[in-house]
């Protein structure tokens, strides 16, 4: 499509129709690939227009010096000039042509003068509106403004050009990211403005590219394929994985290239997608790794551990995780990269990855050369959460509990200050494990199980645990809360057996016998004996059988003590 506007576009020019041959060019951005192509059709325009001037002409030109100057000009300052040059004489020529003026504008917007920029861009906004330019007018109007009134920044989205409305998306995003600072609400709206930029895009390409209305003006699979994944970026900071892995994965059907990619993949990561993200990054790597920094190629390697991980492919996560580590270890330890917060995030991943799955697959491990690999690298990260947690599992396996207990503690305090919910969610859980398994100290166990859960726990074990030190406590009110929040957090856990699911049941049908709800008791404990016999649920279950249908009563528990 792009080479039949280009096409068109030559043949429109040879019949001296120059309109409709910048209009292919400037509005279908077809321009050919080939620099010698390119240079055939400067020459042939150069020479035309040097006969006899001509706006149309001096619009093509100019559109060849702002993104193609190497073609005629290598020094860009220069190359501006003569854009400037050019579309001011199609201004003389006619003062409403609009890429005249709208070239001339951006001439001088890269030429830094801003003043002489504002000027032709307001003529060619009035002219035609431009999201582009009515975020570049504001950046020029505010350029010695050190606190802009964002409220004056409107961006329309009345435009039919995919590239209009994609390139305002990126500018947007430029406002944003050098300006962390503005008010809340402002910083909100723009957000929204640029993702609706990158909406009113993605449309617009879609339905030339998928849907074929016609549109050829809009037909760009790269620049889809960009804008696909931008809006995917944004898509993915809303949480909403699906939606992202669908707009990703019909750019990647038009133009693949790494970041979509990378985007993809992360995507299919938090969408709990494993098998996907692992295919993403072994073509990743495959098609993609002479092209990605150290840190990439560290985040991809993380993704395909966590992701066998997720699959409990133990001898894969193992052996990325291994490779992950060797990768960190030949960096420079003098090289700022180190303190670089996605390698430290990685980093920790393949520790515990390491640890975890040759626990898994019964692999010794050396739990001397363990604490020594970890106290390396809480050298480097001594304020890492994960890490301290690490350290304490090993001082777990050899008995220690005080230390355990004072690394998990590190653990929550930077969790709390970095804001790592899960760090501290697992942190407090293991204390609970502790108090409970070792210490047997149940009345600290549930404190801990509750504090993890306050901070957003939802796993089932830690719901599990909870029940049992709150059933041992005869706190029968929480017995039955976590109890239900347990059986509630099953689904999906086909690993769970019968037996430790029949104990939930049954340690909440048992409290609430205590607490006189005879009925419930009973349900529950029918379903724990369906589940897997025990003497405490079976002789429990008459008890609430007799007093199913009465009313008062406090029957304190006989069995199960």
């Amino acid at each position: 499509m792009e080479y039949d506007l280009h096409q068109e576009a030559w043949k429109a020019l040879k019949n001296n129709d120059y309109a409709s041959a910048a209009r292919n060019w400037l509005e279908g951005f077809c321009f050919p690939d080939s620099r010698i192509e390119l240079e055939e059709i400067f020459q042939y325009v150069n020479d035309l227009n040097e006969k006899t001037p001509n706006p149309d002409l001096c619009a093509i030109l100019g559109l060849i010096a702002l993104d193609h100057n190497e073609i005629f000009e290598s020094d860009r300052e220069r190359a501006l000039m003569q854009c400037l040059d050019w579309s001011i004489r199609g201004i003389d020529l006619n003062s409403q042509h609009y890429y005249c003026n709208r070239n001339a504008g951006s001439a001088l917007y890269w030429l830094n003068d801003m003043k002489g920029a504002l000027k032709y861009y307001e003529n060619s906004h009035k002219l035609r509106s431009s999201p582009v330019l009515q975020i570049r007018m504001f950046n020029i109007r505010n350029a010695n403004n050190e606190f802009p009134d964002f409220a004056e920044l409107t961006v329309s989205l009345d435009t039919d050009s995919a590239m209009e409305a994609y390139n305002a998306g990126v500018e947007m995003n430029w406002i944003l990211e050098r300006n962390p600072g503005m008010p809340e609400n402002q910083h909100e709206r723009l957000t929204l403005l640029k993702k609706q930029l990158y909406e009113r895009a993605y449309h617009l390409y879609r339905n030339t590219l998928i849907l074929g209305n016609g549109d050829r003006l809009n037909y760009d699979p790269h620049t889809f394929a960009m804008c696909c994944n931008n809006l995917a970026r944004e898509l993915n900071f809303e949480g909403a994985y699906q939606e992202a892995i669908a707009v990703a994965s019909e750019g990647i059907g038009q133009s693949a290239f790494m970041f979509i990619l990378l985007n993809r993949m992360n995507s299919y990561v938090h969408a709990n997608m494993p098998e996907n993200a692992i295919d993403d990054a072994i073509t990743l790597l495959e098609d993609y790794g002479d092209e990605m920094d150290v840190i990439t190629i560290i985040s991809v390697i993380d993704s395909l551990s966590i992701s066998y991980m997720d699959i409990k492919e133990y001898e894969q996560a193992l052996s990325w995780a291994d490779k992950g580590l060797e990768i960190y270890y030949q960096l420079d330890p003098t090289d700022p990269i180190m303190q670089d917060e996605t390698i430290t995030r990685c980093v920790t991943n393949f520790f515990i990855n390491k640890s975890k799955s040759s626990a898994e697959l019964g692999l010794a491990v050396d739990h001397i050369n363990h604490s020594q690999e970890t106290d390396f690298l809480l050298e480097e990260m001594p304020d890492n959460p994960s890490l301290m947690i690490s350290r304490a599992d090993a001082f777990v396996k050899e008995g220690e509990w005080q230390k355990a207990m004072e690394c998990y503690d590190q653990a929550i305090h930077f969790g709390l200050e970095k804001g790592q919910e899960r760090s501290v969610q697992v942190a407090l859980y293991n204390r609970g494990y502790i108090h409970e398994a070792h210490l047997k100290n149940s009345e600290a166990a549930l404190e801990n199980f509750e504090q993890s859960i306050h901070s957003g726990n939802t796993d089932f074990w830690c719901y599990y645990w909870a029940v049992h030190s709150a059933y041992y406590l005869l706190k029968n009110e929480k017995t039955v809360h976590y109890g239900k929040l347990a059986v509630q957090a099953l689904s999906g856990k086909e690993s769970i057996t019968d037996d430790v699911i029949a104990e939930i049941y049954e340690h909440i049908g048992t409290s609430q016998i205590d607490l006189g709800y005879y009925d419930e008791a009973v349900k529950n404990l029918q379903q724990s004996l369906k589940l897997n016999f025990s003497q405490t649920a079976s002789d429990n279950l008459k008890i609430a059988q007799y007093h199913a249908g009465n009313s008062g009563g406090f029957f304190k528990k006989l069995f199960g003590k």
